[in-house]
């Protein structure tokens, strides 16, 4: 066999001539090596005879395609198919490189990769690394890590496209050997039926890590960033109905050049909430359902007759409903509310510990501690007028003397133990002392009698 020149080639095949079997092997061997430019550029090589097999049972397993020690322009692609042998690892990955290097590890553009396949088991076994240097052997290399230590049959196919010599067809193998892979180990291309922004894991059919800029001039340090118009203008985002013609509401903001004068949840003509971000203040359309803990430095109900509802959810169990105020430690401070169906109580502390003021459905209140005020005004009590009718027995002085020193108290009046033990109607015993004071009176006046006969006599 020799190799030939397209213009002899073509006279093997003339009409009516026949290649000998000489002939027929110049023809392999002329295009085997690829030696007519105008067919086969120099720019564009691949190689597709690479096959390899990692051992049964052997863990952290890699092999080296060996590029040479050669100036590497373009881009790169390299994919590897597997097989069935000890573990199914059928499937392909393809990686496409982009590097600019010259001889001897001088690399004016970094390598940057992407994963342009990635289906089938394959994926849990093989992973492609990118394009290195090795000081050792002194060439470029890639590594391919065999991630499982099953044992499996491998074939590699390259592609190089590049404005100088392509150089992949001069690639070759290395020995298998042990090279533990840390890190990512598997790649990922829609395989999960996801797609991912700077992640190689997507855990949701749309999964970005980092910002998304609507215009790359935003000074939004992450999340989202939409830029608003000069004048007024309206962004956010909204749900449609399923034929794409109504809207159901969203979230939203207003604004006017560079300020914000409104964000809201709804529809704008029949906001749900709104936020006013100048006077830091929020507008509800309605009620207002809250689990859980709700931390503001002050509330306003604002309306014409505001009330403040604390409704139960459910007809059973216990009844407390009220105000707990909370220490910045978050120890109770006082508690204002029901503590019963029929009581409300003010507590320091939760609404069962130091009840200062206990107020009974019944009308009945109790205080504890001292109670503080202008006046009181006390409604709805006999008077003691009765004291100075005709026909009222006043207690002879004897008598009351007697009582006294028996008893210790004024009578009708209660005594030291009977206070301590029971305690005092302020009304009652406000007419008691009235009714003392007039019988005093009548005393005085009778006294007043008996001294003028005396002076008289």
């Amino acid at each position: 066999m020799a190799q030939k020149n397209t213009q002899e080639l073509k006279e093997y095949f003339k009409a009516g001539k026949r290649p000998t079997e000489n002939q027929f092997g110049d023809f392999i061997d002329s295009f085997a090596n690829l030696d007519d430019p105008n067919i086969f550029s120099p720019h564009y090589k691949e190689k597709s005879n690479f096959k390899f097999v990692f051992p049964e049972q052997q863990a952290d397993q890699a092999i080296d395609i060996l590029l040479g020690n050669v100036i590497i322009h373009g881009w790169l692609e390299i994919e590897v198919a597997g097989f069935f042998n000890f573990q199914n690892s059928v499937g392909t990955i393809k990686k496409q490189i982009v590097i600019g290097a010259f001889n001897d590890n001088y690399i004016w553009r970094s390598p940057v990769s992407r994963i342009i396949e990635a289906s089938g088991e394959i994926v849990d076994n093989i992973y492609i690394g990118d394009i290195v240097w090795d000081d050792v052997i002194k060439q470029y290399k890639i590594t391919v890590y065999h991630t499982n230590s099953r044992g499996n049959e491998y074939v590699v196919r390259l592609v190089h496209h590049s404005t100088a010599d392509a150089v992949v067809n001069k690639a070759v193998l290395s020995e298998v050997y042990t090279n533990p892979l840390t890190g990512q180990r598997k790649h990922y291309v829609h395989y999960n039926e996801n797609v991912g922004i700077k992640t190689k894991n997507p855990a949701a059919p749309l999964d970005v890590q980092g910002r998304i800029l609507f215009d790359t001039e935003s000074p939004v340090i992450s999340g989202v960033a939409i830029r608003g118009y000069e004048t007024m203008w309206a962004r956010g985002y909204h749900f449609v109905s399923s034929d794409g013609n109504q809207n159901a509401g969203g979230f939203a903001a207003v604004g006017e050049q560079d300020k914000i004068n409104l964000y809201y949840i709804g529809k704008y003509e029949n906001k749900i909430v709104s936020f006013d971000p100048e006077n830091r203040q929020s507008t509800f359309g309605g009620n207002i359902e809250v689990y859980g803990e709700v931390k503001a430095t002050s509330h306003r109900v604002f309306s014409y007759s505001p009330v403040l509802f604390l409704d139960r959810s459910v007809d059973y169990g216990g009844y407390i409903q009220g105000i707990q105020t909370r220490l910045s430690d978050g120890t109770n401070n006082w508690f204002f509310g029901n503590a019963h169906s029929d009581t409300f109580v003010i507590s320091s502390g939760g609404y069962d510990d130091g009840r200062q003021f206990v107020i009974n459905r019944n009308g009945n209140a109790a205080l504890q501690g001292k109670l503080e005020a202008k006046d009181f005004v006390v409604s709805a009590t006999p008077t003691a007028d009765h004291v100075f009718a005709s026909d009222y027995k006043l207690r002879e002085i004897s008598d009351l003397e007697k009582f006294i020193s028996e008893k210790n108290h004024l009578p009708e009046i209660p005594s030291a133990r009977e206070m301590t033990d029971s305690g005092l109607s302020i009304g009652g015993f406000q007419i008691k002392l009235l009714q003392k004071i007039e019988e005093l009176t009548l005393y005085m006046i009778s006294m007043k009698k008996e001294i003028d006969i005396l002076k008289s006599n």
